[in-house]
């Protein structure tokens, strides 16, 4: 249990795919509540990587080589400038910015071209990739129809090579900085706002024959705009134009063939970089996020990167604070740190597990999702646990994401607080979040918190209550994603068994708690609902759950683990041992396998006696196991002990179980590393013939 402990502070902390360079807090227990100066310090990225640099970075799919002839969807970024600025062809040159198109090819044949968007991202779908590697080539094309035709390009840099870069794409975010020769002197700007001018000096550079040279003049502001482009030669320099910038001012040297730009030549010059002298490096710079309601694509503050390694910026809360160390002319980003919110990551998802369409898990932000359920029997861990920090951390993040309406989202970004996502609500996940919150409301817990949480709690035993149907049980509640739609007027029209033992014991806890009849009543009438509706009388136990349509309820005649293990404990609660006893003994009958190539043993989700598809597959799984050794404890704790033994043996390294052993593709469960799996191991060793008191219906 020690390391399943260390695992759930573990994913407290937040994590970044971008490590090239470490950003560090001087004070790293601040947190969104913090005011004034943020401090801390920041390396170098190293000097030199073992891959070649290229322009183009791969966000998807995450894990390469592609399985050949299943739909693949390919995304990702460019550097800056190589990306169809917005504000070119209208300054009055005649000079054009160039078309950029990012050409995935396998095995030297062209399978897609994809522009490259104002932002710089590209994106390409591959409906039956054929065998072989991939590479990605960031190609110019000096006009529309050369385009359209695909003629006379231009490559731009390096490609992406799987040959170079096999394995997860995120490997090679690491880059290399060495800082570039400056060739801008005496840079000197008139932002007069009907005529606006930049001059200075250019000085010489190594030409190449072939080429031509421009002067790119961009203005930052909401993102990096074009404001005009020259012909280039070393020596003094003006260049007006009958507008004003926009924003902060940005000058680079660019490489034409063709009249496309290939590369940049020397150092970009930035405004405020130059503003700072020779404290600050030229070419480097912090950004700031404070993160509210989305992360913001532009920086809240940005600052110039000091060569003593040091960064400092104004704080804005309630925000969680996010700093990156960016490359000022191609905005890659070297190291990013951001605030702990509280949450808790709930998977660990490898490259190689993640798919190939965003169908699948697919992009490396999930690995930022925090279901709610997952941080309710967290903090139900945490308590029982006596971490009192990390414990009124993930309060104060819980209090921060409840929606106006009293409930939780099914899940929230790690960062993302103030989102209050209300589309996509299952009430069993909402029930478990108000038990966690009225056990931290128990008098032994409530001065580890500043705020108490019964206001919450009472306000989430409301938005339960407005979930009941006829029968007196709770409806699943709302939402769904058809494809990647979300339908957030969706009404489910099942209620889950799983769902209404959740809230019984909420409403059971709160009458104890408060001494309020409502509460009473309403636990009472679930009870009565689930003895009447969800009780199978022919196998001794509880429906999974099913549906209430024109004043009828119908089983859906389907059993699963957790009806017969939670079940277990409810029934005990309510006094009725023998049948009890009976859930126990067809759990172990039923569920109880042992994997053929490993050996491991475990409780499985479903079995096709029990109504689940033929096909079904019977493997371990970790967070229903310890689920069971849970029920198990009260009634026989030599038996839990026993099998919480026996599911040690599948615990991975860093604490963490898989959430199953082997993955069921028809019935959506995975194997990947999982925070619930190891909270509900610290719930299992609790109770009798452990040193901890049991905190979960208890």
């Amino acid at each position: 249990m020690s390391r399943a402990r260390a695992f759930l502070l573990q994913q407290v902390a937040t994590r970044t795919q971008y490590d090239a360079a470490r950003l560090v807090p001087d004070d790293q227990a601040l947190d969104r509540h913090a005011q004034g100066r943020w401090v801390g310090t920041f390396s170098l990225p190293p000097t030199a990587v073992a891959l070649p640099a290229t322009p183009i970075l791969i966000r998807g799919p995450l894990h390469f080589p592609i399985v050949a002839r299943q739909p693949a969807v390919f995304e990702g970024s460019v550097d800056l400038p190589f990306v169809c600025l917005e504000g070119l062809g209208a300054d009055g040159t005649g000079l054009r910015w160039a078309t950029y198109v990012v050409v995935g090819s396998v095995s030297g044949e062209r399978q897609f071209a994809a522009k490259v968007q104002p932002n710089g991202s590209f994106a390409a779908s591959v409906v039956a990739p054929p065998p072989g590697q991939w590479s990605f080539q960031l190609v110019a094309y000096a006009s529309p129809a050369d385009a359209a035709a695909d003629r006379n390009r231009v490559p731009v840099g390096h490609p992406w090579l799987e040959a170079e870069r096999p394995g997860d794409v995120r490997d090679g975010y690491a880059v290399a900085y060495r800082p570039a020769a400056p060739l801008f002197t005496d840079v000197a700007l008139d932002a007069s706002p009907e005529r606006a001018a930049v001059s200075g000096t250019l000085a010489a550079f190594a030409a190449d024959a072939a080429c031509a040279y421009a002067l790119l003049v961009t203005s930052e502001s909401d993102a990096e705009y074009a404001w005009a482009i020259e012909p280039a030669a070393p020596g003094a320099f003006r260049i007006e134009r009958p507008r004003p910038f926009a924003g902060k001012v940005r000058l680079r040297l660019v490489e034409l063939e063709r009249s496309c730009a290939r590369r940049v030549v020397g150092a970009v010059w930035a405004e405020e970089n130059a503003a700072a002298g020779a404290s600050a490096w030229p070419d480097l710079s912090i950004e700031y996020r404070s993160i509210g309601e989305r992360i913001p694509a532009q920086p809240t503050a940005v600052v110039p990167a000091r060569r003593d390694g040091r960064w400092e910026v104004a704080l804005q809360p309630p925000g969680v604070g996010r700093v990156s160390l960016v490359d000022v002319g191609s905005k890659r980003v070297y190291g990013q740190y951001t605030m702990p919110s509280g949450l808790l990551r709930s998977f660990n998802v490898p490259a190689a597990d993640a798919g190939q369409t965003p169908d699948d898990v697919y992009y490396d932000g999930f690995n930022d999702a925090c279901f709610l359920y997952d941080q309710a029997v967290a903090l139900i861990a945490l308590l029982q646990l006596g971490e009192r920090d990390a414990a009124a951390k993930l309060v104060d993040a819980l209090l921060a994401v409840q929606n106006p309406d009293g409930g939780f989202p099914f899940a929230n970004d790690q960062s993302v607080l103030a989102e209050h996502s209300a589309g996509f609500v299952r009430n069993g996940a909402v029930a478990w979040v108000c038990y966690a919150l009225l056990v931290a409301d128990r008098p032994a817990f409530r001065s580890w918190f500043p705020q108490r949480t019964a206001d919450a709690a009472r306000h989430c035993l409301a938005f339960l209550r407005s979930w009941l149907n006829p029968l007196g049980l709770l409806d699943g509640g709302k939402g769904r994603y058809v494809g990647h739609v979300l339908e957030p007027h969706y009404v489910v029209p099942w209620w889950s068994t799983e769902h209404n033992i959740d809230a019984w014991w909420c409403f059971d806890l709160a009458a104890e708690l408060y001494g309020e009849g409502e509460h009473r009543r309403i636990a009472d009438g679930i009870r009565a609902a689930l003895e009447r509706h969800a009780w199978n009388v022919q196998t001794g136990i509880f429906w999974q759950g099913g549906t209430y349509a024109n004043g009828r309820s119908t089983p859906d005649g389907q059993h699963a683990l957790d009806v017969m293990s939670w079940g277990s404990v409810l029934l005990e609660r309510w006094g009725r041992r023998g049948d009890m006893r009976a859930a126990l003994e067809r759990m172990d009958h039923l569920y109880y396998v042992t994997d053929a190539a490993s050996g491991f043993s475990g409780f499985t989700t479903f079995v096709p006696a029990d109504g689940y598809p033929v096909g079904t597959v019977p493997s371990p799984w970790y967070e229903g196991s310890f689920g069971a050794a849970f029920a198990l404890r009260n009634h026989d704790p030599a038996h839990a002990d026993r099998l919480i033994a026996t599911l040690a043996a599948a615990q991975n390294a860093d604490g963490s179980y898989p959430y199953a052993l082997r993955r069921d593709a028809l019935n959506d469960i995975n194997t990947f590393p999982s925070l619930i799996a190891a909270a509900w191991n610290i719930l299992a060793w609790s109770g009798k013939g452990t040193p901890y008191p049991r905190l979960l219906w208890s």
